[in-house]
């Protein structure tokens, strides 16, 4: 009997285009492993019916015949059959209550989770996370949004112009419209109750850097932390100020007198405490791109 693997139809979001597995995906696996594919019908995913079919996969609703499952967003609790193998981001590893019921039923279904915020290479290092796409979507609905909550307030700019990712045709789409909505900024200006318009980034890595591919197309200023203050006293309404934060602008060492060493935090992130609120005050759009765990210190908290 051939390897069988099933390809669940994305439905937690309206908008879920993504899929875990391409066709040429699906015909290397028959051709290389003899794997036989079953994926469920859906209307909204970024490839057809028709092409999978062409690779030789089998559309249908039941992936019964398959023991192994891949899907992108959490499934359901009543999808699990007992025994089976499931692949997908369960969002269950910091013990996400609002998760948690999916994995307890895998668990009383004796069933296997591969959880793609799991699969880490020898040095233990992440080999599926959210990356640049990531930052560009994240991007462009943080500025939609932001334009949209300026419109409510009765304030006028071009920003408010920016649409939903979701809404775009694809990447050039957006960068066109992005760039076009520049110009106006360049042209006319922002309203002065915006102005300065500062965006931090926290963090440098790979949602960062898309992040800011999309913001680099209006008229930008990159600033760096120490500058904040002073750009905040003589602003200029036709530029959109970004900067970024390094680790040494988020925390600081507990000991007095003790400078900060970037390797000794990632060993000892107890001895430092965060600091990064005294920035909070300048920014009008805070693009949160750092990965976070318990032992390091909270970027911002209530109090």
């Amino acid at each position: 009997m051939s390897a069988t693997l099933g390809i669940r139809r994305e439905d937690k979001n309206r908008w879920e285009q993504r899929v875990p597995l391409t066709p040429q995906h699906v015909l290397e696996l028959k051709k290389k492993h003899g794997v036989e594919t079953f994926i469920q019908p859906s209307n909204i995913r970024v490839f057809s019916e028709e092409e999978y079919r062409k690779v030789g996969a089998h559309v249908q609703d039941s992936l019964t015949p398959s023991s192994v499952v891949f899907a992108v967003k959490e499934i359901p609790v009543d999808f699990f059959e007992r025994g089976k193998t499931y692949i997908f981001f369960s969002h269950t590893i910091k013990g996400q209550k609002h998760n948690m019921p999916i994995l307890k039923k895998m668990m009383e279904l004796n069933c296997t989770l591969i959880d793609y915020e799991k699969i880490v290479d020898r040095s233990g290092k992440r080999l599926v996370f959210f990356g640049r796409f990531a930052g560009l979507a994240g991007m462009v609905d943080t500025l939609w949004i932001f334009g949209q909550r300026v419109q409510w307030e009765k304030i006028k700019t071009p920003l408010s112009e920016i649409k939903q990712t979701i809404k775009y045709k694809d990447l050039d789409d957006i960068k066109k419209h992005i760039a076009a909505v520049g110009k106006k900024i360049e042209t006319n200006g922002l309203p002065i109750s915006l102005t300065p318009l500062i965006i931090g980034f926290a963090g440098y890595g790979h949602v960062s850097i898309g992040a800011q591919e999309i913001l680099d197309g209006l008229p930008v200023k990159e600033i760096k932390p120490e500058e904040i203050e002073s750009i905040y006293k003589n602003p200029s309404n036709k530029v959109i100020y970004k900067v970024v934060f390094k680790e040494e602008h988020m925390v600081e060492p507990v000991a007095p007198g003790k400078k900060f060493d970037l390797q000794d935090y990632y060993n000892h992130p107890e001895n430092y405490r965060p600091v990064f609120e005294r920035y909070i005050p300048y920014l009008s759009i805070l693009m949160n791109c750092i990965y976070w765990s318990a032992q390091y210190p909270h970027l911002l908290t209530k109090t």
